[in-house]
C-alpha cells in the first residue's frame, strides 16, 4: 500500500465496478470481528438519491484504481452488495495509521449498543483481537476489563455474566449426544 504524504482531503466518484475497493489491513481484524458479531440489519437503498445527498465514504488512495476503506463498514457493505453498478461519493485521505485504527475499531465498539448483541463474545473479541490501547482511549479506561466493559455499554454486571453463564450451559447441552434409538420404536 502506498503511504500518501498529500494531507489535502480531496473527494472522488468512486464507481465500484471499475474501482478496487480493499479493507485497510490496520482495519482487517476490526472488520472481521464486526461481521462475526453484528446483528442482520436491513438495507435502506440509497442508490437513486443524488450524490450530493448520500453520505461519502472515507478512503486511502493506494494508488492505480485501488482505494482502502476502514470505517463505515455497514455502508460499505451495501454499496458492495447493492449499489456496486453505480457511481459513489468518496473523501480521499491521507493516511494516518492512529486515525484508522481508532475509526475501524470504533465501528466495533458501536456494536455494544445495539440490541440483541452478545456482550461475552463481543468483550472477549475486543479482549483478545484488537489493540488495547485503541480500545482504551476510545472507551476512556485505564484496562479492559468486564467491569469496565459493563459501565460503558450501559449493562450490569449479573447481566453480562447471566449471558456468559446461560451461554456456557446451552453450549454444553448441545454438545450432548443425544439418543435417538426412540427413532427406531425400540429402547
Amino acid at each position: 500500500m502506498m503511504r500518501n504524504n498529500k494531507f489535502k482531503v480531496r473527494q472522488k466518484l468512486a464507481d465500484p465496478s471499475k474501482d478496487d475497493l480493499y479493507v485497510h489491513p490496520y482495519a482487517r481484524a476490526a472488520l472481521c470481528v464486526w461481521q462475526r458479531l453484528r446483528p442482520k440489519t436491513t438495507y435502506i437503498n440509497m442508490k437513486f438519491l443524488d450524490n450530493f445527498y448520500r453520505p461519502p465514504l472515507r478512503l486511502v488512495d493506494g494508488g492505480d484504481n485501488s482505494f482502502y476503506f476502514f470505517n463505515d463498514f455497514e455502508r460499505v457493505d451495501q454499496v458492495l452488495k447493492f449499489e456496486n453498478d453505480s457511481d459513489y461519493p468518496c473523501l480521499i485521505i491521507p493516511e494516518s495509521i492512529k486515525d484508522v485504527q481508532q475509526l475501524a475499531w470504533m465501528e466495533v465498539i458501536g456494536l455494544m449498543f445495539l440490541k440483541g448483541i452478545h456482550h461475552p463474545d463481543l468483550f472477549k473479541a475486543l479482549k483478545s483481537t484488537a489493540p488495547q490501547s485503541v480500545i482504551c482511549q476510545l472507551m476512556g479506561v485505564r484496562q479492559l476489563t468486564v467491569r469496565e466493559y459493563c459501565h460503558f455499554a450501559g449493562i450490569s454486571q449479573s447481566s453480562y455474566e447471566y449471558r456468559q453463564c446461560k451461554f456456557a450451559i446451552e453450549e454444553r447441552v448441545l454438545g450432548i449426544p443425544q439418543s435417538m434409538s426412540w427413532l427406531s420404536g425400540r429402547p
